[in-house]
């Protein structure tokens, strides 16, 4: 038999059990096959189930006084770059000497208050940018840190635009897992990085034994006049490195803007250096043979 349809506004969203109580839906409803159960009280549709921000936050009728969320969890809702594994279990701390939560689809955790760092995102309570950032050092690898760490101090939505903020936020976490790579990682970080391709680019160059380019820099014409910002330059050489993601490629108008912008560039003398997702992995050797040849040809 066809499982009864929801009320309207419960059939597009996630709820919890209280929610269905004032809607009139039965408990023997909410226990159909065509709903899911993420953590105990909560459901979604099967078939619509909420995505990024919204699926964090349908976790907040479970939440306690005193825990909020964190780790991946608290990346997501700040729309941070995060691997594909923030869509697991929703991390949810607990302040000293409230309990650890323990319930399926949820991994628990527990801080003393004077090491938390609390804001508010989409109405729910969460690590700020920074705290989030020295959760993540037991869960990320470095490289990973790194794009992490240029993200939060790069998007004003973060608020967190000095390394400084990310350095004593590390500095108040004490022995902790992870500190070691966060150590690494935070040498590594920059302002200005537009997205983890981007990070990873600047890395596999410093690697390299290449300069370190420079990030974000407005190109200026002869007159004084603003031609463009470009991703990554070496100004004193004239050479600047794109990263094209594939929006570059599939968004016609972008795609428009980007060859008359290094068109600009090329006839002011600076020389365009496009790198795409297999400049960073099987033709790496030759997209840096190619840029190293380069400087060295410019000085």
């Amino acid at each position: 038999m066809r499982a009864r349809p929801l009320p309207p506004r419960l059939r597009y969203r996630s709820f919890d059990v209280r929610a269905a109580d004032r809607a009139g839906v039965s408990r023997q409803r909410l226990r159909r096959r065509d709903l899911f159960r993420p953590t105990r009280s909560i459901r979604w549709a099967r078939g619509r189930p909420p995505n990024g921000v919204e699926r964090i936050r349908a976790f907040r009728p479970v939440l306690l006084p005193g825990q909020f969320v964190s780790h991946l969890s608290a990346a997501v809702l700040w729309e941070l770059p995060v691997p594909v594994g923030a869509a697991g279990p929703v991390h949810i701390t607990s302040l000293i000497p409230a309990a650890q939560p323990r319930r399926i689809g949820v991994v628990g955790h527990r801080i003393t208050a004077d090491r938390a760092a609390v804001a508010e995102r989409w109405g729910m309570p969460v690590s700020t940018p920074a705290a989030l950032w020295v959760d993540c050092g037991a869960l990320l690898r470095i490289d990973q840190l790194v794009a992490l760490g240029d993200a939060i101090v790069t998007i004003r939505r973060c608020a967190t635009t000095m390394i400084d903020d990310l350095r004593g936020a590390l500095d108040r976490a004490g022995a902790r897992a992870g500190v070691r790579k966060l150590r690494v990682a935070i040498e590594l970080v920059r302002v200005g990085a537009g997205s983890p391709r981007e990070t990873l680019a600047r890395l596999t160059i410093v690697r390299a034994g290449l300069p370190e380019p420079e990030l974000q820099v407005d190109v200026l014409d002869e007159a004084g006049r603003f031609v463009g910002r470009v991703d990554m330059a070496y100004p004193k050489q004239r050479i600047v490195i794109e990263y094209e993601g594939d929006q570059h490629r599939t968004d016609a108008e972008q795609w428009g803007r980007d060859l008359r912008r290094y068109r600009d560039l090329e006839q002011l003398g600076w020389a365009v250096v496009r790198w795409t997702k297999s400049d960073l992995g099987v033709h790496v050797s030759g997209a840096v043979d190619h840029l190293r040849e380069l400087l060295v040809r410019r000085g």
